[in-house]
């Protein structure tokens, strides 16, 4: 926890989408404090026409370089939502090489009973988490 879900264009290989995944990873071990085994990472490709990403006009475009990244989670503070964000941003235009502007993060919060990592049990509520 967080569970993290990527969607991209099916442009990225194997390699690039292995590095993303280590870097929003890392990323989220820093600034979230959570321990380095906590990784729970899904990545979507899609076709060209399953996916919109407009501007919400900012005045920039996006391409099929686009990566989107959901983070859901407990709470977490505004200082460290806003550090995740930069870092993530930082790292993933460097080692991919692309624009900033093709990174789309959303952080969804949620509580301890709104998971459950196994047999059906909520273990952030039973204590054993």
């Amino acid at each position: 926890m967080p569970l993290i879900r990527v969607d991209t264009f099916k442009n990225y290989s194997d390699e690039q989408l292995k590095t993303a995944l280590d870097i929003i990873h890392q990323v989220a071990v820093n600034c979230f404090q959570i321990p380095d085994r906590d990784r729970y990472q899904i990545i979507t490709q899609h076709a060209p026409n399953e996916m919109v990403l407009l501007d919400t006009n900012l005045g920039f475009t996006r391409s099929k370089d686009a990566l989107v990244i959901q983070v859901f989670s407990r709470k977490r503070s505004k200082e460290a939502k806003l550090k995740f964000y930069r870092q993530v941003a930082t790292e993933l235009t460097q080692a991919l090489q692309i624009k900033g502007s093709e990174i789309l993060i959303s952080l969804v919060e949620n509580g301890d009973a709104d998971w459950s990592f196994g047999w059906g049990e909520a273990q952030f509520v039973s204590g054993k988490l």
